[in-house]
């Protein structure tokens, strides 16, 4: 009996140690390409290292996307490819990887700060 209740106890640990962590990001990091939040509150957190192609809106429009990274714990790699594969020099990162900024801080990158991003085709999420 002693040993059901000891097993029953670790099990509701576990699974409440595992509830506790779904959450990987704090309510600072966002991301938003064209101004549509895809990580962050109202996005969740599905394309957290997830290679992902941009719309091909963006893709057939060389004045898009801007990419707004907000908060210090992330950042977007942006790759020529579609398949987030570097491509001689064609790689792009957009994000403040610095914890001693505040934690609202934002960088934004489009095309006409970085002229050839409006070519890039994927990009990833990660965690700095």
């Amino acid at each position: 009996m002693q040993f059901t209740a000891l097993i029953c106890l670790v099990l509701t640990s576990t699974a409440s140690a595992l509830l506790t962590n779904s959450s990987k990001l704090d309510i600072n990091q966002k991301v938003s390409i064209e101004g549509i939040e895809v990580l962050g509150d109202s996005a969740g957190e599905a394309l957290l290292n997830e290679c992902t192609q941009f719309a091909q809106q963006f893709i057939d429009n060389a004045a898009g996307p801007a990419i707004e990274v907000c908060g210090t714990g992330i950042k977007v790699s942006i790759w020529l490819r579609s398949r987030c594969v570097e491509y001689s020099k064609y790689t792009e990162t957009v994000g403040a990887c610095d914890k001693s900024q505040p934690a609202s801080t934002c960088v934004t990158k489009s095309p006409s700060t970085v002229p050839v991003l409006g070519h890039f085709q994927s990009y990833k999420i990660e965690q700095c």
